[in-house]
């Protein structure tokens, strides 16, 4: 992990939904795996990653949306990469 880390957080449909599509992504998956739940907030999973790692996470949401109709999904994927963004720029 080389480059400053970020923090970014997700819940748990969003946490399915990455670890379903990353099965074959060791890099990525190894991104969800580090992440813990957040003591205080119920549901709340937090990461910290590089702008790197963060980046191509982005991309795979922007493929899997890229690939997907189905409305629930498609709104998992957007609050997905707006958190991403967030992170990514550090704010």
């Amino acid at each position: 992990m080389a480059g400053k880390l970020r923090l970014w957080g997700f819940d748990g449909d969003e946490r399915r939904l990455l670890f379903d599509s990353t099965g074959n992504i060791p890099a990525l998956r190894a991104v969800l795996e580090r992440a813990r739940p957040h003591a205080e907030i119920g549901g709340l999973w937090l990461v910290q990653a590089s702008v790197a790692e963060l980046d191509e996470m982005y991309s795979l949401v922007e493929a899997l949306m890229d690939g997907t109709r189905r409305r629930r999904q498609l709104d998992v994927l957007e609050g997905l990469r707006a958190t991403l963004c967030t992170s990514i720029d550090g704010f």
